[in-house]
């Protein structure tokens, strides 16, 4: 079986500071044993340097698609680079923001993400801004996640995410798929995953019509990949 796996908010829980997301280590340990035993992929919006700082080392075993799909890593090797844009200049927004504390700019491979999470001002103040300055820097696409706010540059999102991996892994016809994420930006993932015949489980409350089943949280997450653990599809 081939699974692909969101990171924050499905793998580690939603944290205040996204650089504080770090993954348990037995939790990290199991996930290296299934990568062993089955195709294991890591979707994540994250630059490769911003997920090995939660991650720690990468293991051979596990793929990751960073930045929405931009590049794809197999362990800590890159393998593929589908950026092929660049993004516009950042200062002007920058310097709206520098005063404005518990918000920070993101720059990624192909995309910029706009965190709001500590911030404990009037949302729409942030949301103002970041929309001032997308509509001058017209981006391909633009998804507003869990406090934060993202413009994207190049042709992908987490759905051309999975395409990239299942590039990279060589899918097998017999091979199952399943997909899970937590937030708007796995959406594209999720409907994805199920147009290649695959399965898509959404985390949370509420199951979003993309999504084939409902995991409430993280722990659920890993509860389930133990069930998958008891196969082994791959060697």
């Amino acid at each position: 079986m081939i699974i692909l796996l969101d990171y924050d908010g499905t793998l580690t829980p939603i944290v205040p500071k996204p650089r504080e997301a770090k993954i348990d280590p037995e939790r990290k340990a199991f996930l290296e044993r299934l990568s062993k035993r089955h195709k294991l992929g890591i979707v994540t919006g994250r630059s490769f340097d911003s997920f090995r700082e939660v991650f720690g080392d990468i293991p051979e075993t596990i793929y990751v698609a960073t930045s929405h799909g931009a590049k794809v890593y197999k362990g800590e090797k890159l393998i593929e680079d589908f950026t092929k844009c660049q993004l516009p200049d950042l200062k002007e927004l920058e310097d709206r923001l520098k005063n404005l504390k518990g918000t920070f700019l993101e720059k990624k491979d192909g995309c910029f993400a706009l965190h709001y999470r500590e911030y404990e001002g009037d949302e729409r103040k942030i949301k103002e801004i970041f929309y001032d300055f997308v509509k001058k820097n017209p981006p391909k696409k633009i998804i507003e996640g869990k406090k934060i706010l993202e413009a994207i540059y190049g042709d992908f999102d987490k759905g051309t995410a999975v395409e990239n991996i299942l590039k990279v892994v060589d899918r097998k016809r017999e091979e199952g798929l399943l997909y899970i994420g937590d937030d708007t930006t796995d959406l594209y993932a999720l409907r994805k995953a199920k147009e290649l015949g695959g399965r898509a489980i959404f985390v949370g409350t509420d199951k979003p019509p993309e999504a084939d089943l409902l995991l409430k949280d993280v722990d659920d997450v890993y509860e389930f990949l133990a069930t998958l653990n008891e196969t082994a599809d791959h060697k």
